[in-house]
């Protein structure tokens, strides 16, 4: 029977001590030179983004993942809870953003846009916002406190609303809670089983306000997203009083969500004056701002934070000019369709001045590289590229 205890004794220690590599050891150690030989193609550097292509152990070049589009510092979502096509007022908005080429979103309380009256108010969404910029968010099939509802009632609410935006090609994707709701865990998974990949809430805590500051990879809740509300009933009735709250966002590298309401409109509930929107705009314009729509900016993030990129070589003993990549998210890509930022970075003695890249990225095949870098726009969709180094001395 001692024996028998003994090995029992034995069999747990070892089993602990197996979950203690396996979950511990090899999930944070760092890269020793045997790993770097098991994988002579490409391998996550410290978990930054950067994957690099080496030849015999050496670095024939880099790629990293820019944490915002373009390498901005900051992103920024202008979100607008308004009837946009209802009232011409509510177009003063979104003609500002356009003419500043902006992003900005508008709300789909899908109910108020069944009547017949309003049936071509989709239509011009899809002819005069949709393809300048102008994205829209689902608000709910009826204006209410998704909160007060039951699981049940919410998610129909919640499904319907989308259900609707996807037949009319209003592309669901965002969501921002009527209210500010969206408080409880039931009301949020109800809106993540609808189909949506976000929803926007709002705070009176103006530590909230800065999304995935730093180092953070990712909000803390995807379903509640804070936001700063604008406008005299919110936080921020002027220019001056937000501008503080764009350069820390600048300067902690951070992703801010703005909820407006009656832009320009003094009867409406938060009033905001046109002139200090029309100031707000051209403050974004001018500053190192991501600018985009509130579903792009989290697909984005989501996208980065799943990607994974195989570099394979073309064997021979030379250093190869030719590579096979692969950039993969393993998401639906039918709703994770935004181009990831990628920045190649090339071994300056291979004095590469080219690349050609097929098939073509947005229709082009030949890409200047400018000291040593090339910057790229690519949607992580698992599609299988040739790159091919070219020095400039084969012609």
């Amino acid at each position: 029977m001692n024996l028998l205890a003994d090995m029992r004794k034995w069999t747990r220690r070892l089993a602990a001590l197996l979950v203690i590599c396996i979950c511990g050891c090899d999930a944070h150690r760092g890269p020793t030179q045997s790993d770097e030989e098991a994988l002579p193609a490409a391998r996550l550097v410290a978990k930054r983004d950067v994957y690099v292509a080496r030849h015999r152990g050496e670095e024939i070049f880099r790629i990293e993942a820019r944490k915002w589009r373009d390498g901005r510092r900051g992103a920024i979502a202008i979100t607008y809870d308004a009837p946009w096509g209802i009232n011409k007022v509510f177009s003063l908005a979104t003609d500002a953003a356009i003419a500043h080429g902006l992003r900005m979103d508008v709300e789909i309380v899908s109910a108020k846009l069944q009547h017949p009256s309003r049936f071509p108010i989709v239509d011009r969404m899809r002819r005069e916002l949709l393809p300048n910029g102008v994205g829209v968010f689902g608000h709910g099939h009826e204006h209410v406190d998704h909160d007060a509802l039951s699981y049940g009632q919410a998610y129909d609410s919640f499904k319907l609303n989308f259900d609707l935006m996807e037949k009319w090609g209003l592309n669901p994707r965002a969501y921002a809670y009527p209210r500010n709701a969206g408080r409880l865990g039931r009301t949020q998974m109800a809106n993540r089983k609808a189909g949506f990949i976000c929803a926007r809430g709002g705070t009176r805590e103006p530590g909230e306000y800065y999304l995935c500051r730093g180092g953070v990879r990712e909000p803390y809740h995807w379903y509640n997203l804070p936001s700063v509300i604008m406008g005299k009933e919110g936080d921020i009735p002027d220019h001056k009083s937000l501008e503080p709250i764009l350069r820390r966002t600048l300067d902690l590298e951070a992703w801010v969500i703005l909820m407006y309401h009656s832009i320009g409109y003094p009867d409406g509930w938060a009033y905001y004056p046109y002139i200090e929107f029309w100031r707000d705009l051209q403050f974004i314009k001018k500053e190192d701002f991501w600018s985009g729509n509130l579903d792009a900016i989290a697909a984005y993030i989501q996208e980065r934070n799943a990607l994974d990129i195989r570099i394979v070589p073309y064997f021979g003993d030379d250093i190869p000019r030719e590579y096979i990549i692969i950039v993969r998210d393993g998401l639906d890509n039918d709703v994770f369709n935004e181009p990831l930022t990628l920045d190649l970075t090339f071994r300056p003695e291979l004095n590469v001045q080219k690349v050609f890249i097929d098939p073509p990225i947005d229709e082009q095949t030949t890409f200047p590289v400018i000291d040593g870098e090339l910057r790229l726009q690519m949607v992580p969709d698992e599609r299988q590229y040739s790159l091919v180094l070219d020095s400039g001395d084969s012609d």
